[in-house]
C-alpha cells in the first residue's frame, strides 16, 4: 500500500477538522433523541420575533458540525446566517470579557451581510466616529471612518478586534471604552441589524441568524475574591445585551456553567440551555449498544470513503466496504478502539490517527491501536487529582453526580471528560441522564486499586 494512500487516509481523520456534508452520521438515536435541527433550529423557524438560545457540550463532542449542519438547513430555508469561530481571530480564549464578543458580532455582521448601500452603517459608522480619537490613541493606530466605502470601514472594526486579541497591555483600558458605550453601541448595531433585515427581506431571506461559536473554550478568569468571572460577567451580569440583539442569536457556553450552580440563573435569563450528549456506546450495566457502535463504525467508513488517488478515485469507497478486513485486523479490534473513545468523536479522531502513526500498511493492527490506547490513557492520568480517585469510584457505583460540598470537583471531572454524561429516553420520552468513569481511566492500576 502506498504512502500516498496512507497520508490520505491520515487526513481525512484530522480531529479538528469538521467533516464535509458527505461524512455526516446522524447519532440522534445515541445521543438521547438530540437533534440540532429540532432543538434549535425550530425555536428560530418557529418564532415570529428574535430569540437568543445557548448550546454546549463537551469540547470535542460535535457541537460545531452540528452548528454547521443547523446553518446549511437555515440556509436552505432562506434565513441569513452570520456564522463565525469566535476563538480564531477575534478573542484571546485566555482572557475574554464582553466587550470582545460585542466588538466581534458587530464587525461579523457587518462585514457578512456585505449590502450595496453603505448608508445602512451610518449610525453604527457615526458611533465609532465620536470614539475614534481617543481609539485611535488606544489602538495605536490611526482610525477613521469618514468618507470611506464599505470595505474600508469594516477594515476599521477589525482593527478593533484585532488589538483587542492581540495587545494585552491596551485591552483593558479598549474595554473599558466599549463597556462604557455599550448601550449605545447596542442601539446602533440594531439600527443596523434593523436596516439590513430590511434589505434582505427584498431578496428573499425570511430572517437574520448569528451563530457564535467556540465561546465555550474562554477561559475562566477572577481578578479579585470581589469581583465576578468573566463567565458571570459575560453570560449572567450581561445577558440582557447578549439577548439584546434585533436577530437571532445562539451563543456557546461554557459546560462548566451548565454543571454548576450558576445554571439556574442561566435558564432564567435565557430559557434552557442544550447540551449536545455524548454519543452512548454502553449502557447503564456496561453493555455494547449496537446502535451506538454502528454510529462510529459509520464515522469511520464514511471518512475512508473521502480518500482518493490520482489512479483510483474510488480506493476510500472501497476500503469503507471492509472495515473489519481491510482498514482493521478483525472486528474485536475495531470495536475496542470505539469503545474506548467514551463516544467522543475528537478523541475518537485522535486515537485512530495515533494507530496510523503505528501502521506502515493497513490493516491497522492490535498493537498499533493498543498502542494509541495506552497514549490517551496515560494523557487523561495526568489530568487527575489525588482527592478525585475517590469521587471518581462513587460515580462508577451509583452512576450519578452526588449533591455534595465538593460538588466542583465533580464539575471539574465533566469538564476534563474524566466523567461523561449519557442521556436517553425511556418510553413514556422522559429524559434520563447518567454518568461514568471514562474507560480510559477505568483500565488504569491506579483505578482498579
Amino acid at each position: 500500500m502506498s504512502e500516498e494512500l496512507m497520508t490520505e487516509i491520515y487526513n481525512v481523520f484530522d480531529p479538528f477538522d469538521p467533516p464535509p456534508p458527505e461524512a455526516y452520521v446522524d447519532c440522534q438515536k445515541v445521543r438521547g433523541d438530540w437533534n440540532v435541527l429540532t432543538e434549535l433550529g425550530r425555536k428560530i423557524t418557529r418564532n415570529n420575533t428574535p430569540t437568543c438560545q445557548l448550546y454546549s457540550g463537551h469540547r470535542g463532542v460535535g457541537k460545531s458540525t452540528e452548528l454547521l449542519r443547523l446553518r446549511q438547513e437555515l440556509v436552505t430555508q432562506k434565513y441569513f446566517v452570520v456564522y463565525f469561530s469566535a476563538d480564531s481571530e477575534d478573542i484571546d480564549v485566555e482572557d475574554t470579557e464582553y466587550a470582545d464578543i460585542l466588538m466581534a458580532c458587530t464587525k461579523h455582521l457587518i462585514k457578512t451581510i456585505n449590502l450595496e448601500d453603505k448608508n445602512l452603517l451610518k449610525p453604527l459608522s457615526s458611533w465609532l466616529q465620536k470614539r475614534a480619537e481617543s481609539l485611535s490613541t488606544l489602538l495605536l493606530t490611526p482610525l477613521s471612518f469618514e468618507g470611506l466605502s464599505l470595505e474600508q470601514q469594516v477594515l476599521q472594526v477589525t482593527k478593533i478586534t484585532a488589538t483587542l486579541k492581540a495587545q494585552p497591555d491596551n485591552r483593558a483600558r479598549i474595554r473599558e471604552e466599549i463597556n462604557t458605550n455599550a448601550p449605545s453601541l447596542l442601539e446602533v448595531l440594531n439600527e443596523f441589524i434593523d436596516a439590513s433585515k430590511l434589505a434582505l427581506q427584498k431578496k428573499g431571506y425570511k430572517d437574520l441568524v448569528l451563530i457564535v461559536d467556540n465561546l465555550d473554550r474562554i477561559v475562566e478568569k477572577q481578578r479579585s475574591a470581589e469581583e465576578l468571572t468573566n463567565y458571570d460577567e459575560i453570560f449572567i451580569k450581561r445577558h440582557e445585551q447578549m439577548r439584546g440583539l434585533h436577530c437571532h442569536a445562539i451563543y456557546t457556553v461554557p459546560l462548566a456553567m451548565v454543571y454548576s450552580d450558576r445554571c439556574t440563573q442561566l435558564q432564567n435569563n435565557y430559557n434552557e440551555t442544550d447540551v449536545l450528549p455524548m454519543v452512548m456506546l454502553q449502557n447503564e450495566q456496561g453493555e455494547k449498544s449496537d446502535a451506538g457502535l454502528a454510529a462510529f463504525r459509520s464515522v469511520i467508513a464514511k471518512r475512508i470513503a473521502l480518500a482518493k488517488l490520482e489512479e483510483d478515485s474510488e480506493i476510500g469507497k472501497k476500503l469503507a466496504k471492509s472495515l473489519e478486513s481491510s482498514v482493521f485486523e478483525s472486528a474485536e479490534i475495531l470495536d475496542r478502539l470505539c469503545l474506548m473513545s467514551g463516544g467522543h468523536i475528537r478523541l475518537f479522531m485522535k486515537m485512530i490517527q495515533k494507530a496510523l502513526d503505528h501502521t506502515d500498511n493497513l490493516p491497522i493492527s492490535k498493537r498499533a491501536v493498543n498502542r494509541a490506547i495506552a497514549d490517551a490513557r496515560d494523557e487523561y492520568l495526568d489530568a487527575i487529582y489525588e482527592n478525585q480517585w475517590e469521587i471518581l469510584r462513587k460515580v462508577d457505583q451509583s452512576h450519578q453526580i452526588l449533591n455534595e460540598q465538593n460538588n466542583r470537583e465533580y464539575q471539574r471531572l465533566l469538564a476534563s471528560r474524566c466523567l461523561l454524561e449519557y442521556r436517553y429516553r425511556d418510553e413514556d420520552e422522559n429524559l434520563k441522564r447518567w454518568y461514568v468513569v471514562h474507560p480510559l481511566i477505568k483500565e488504569m492500576e491506579k483505578f482498579k486499586e
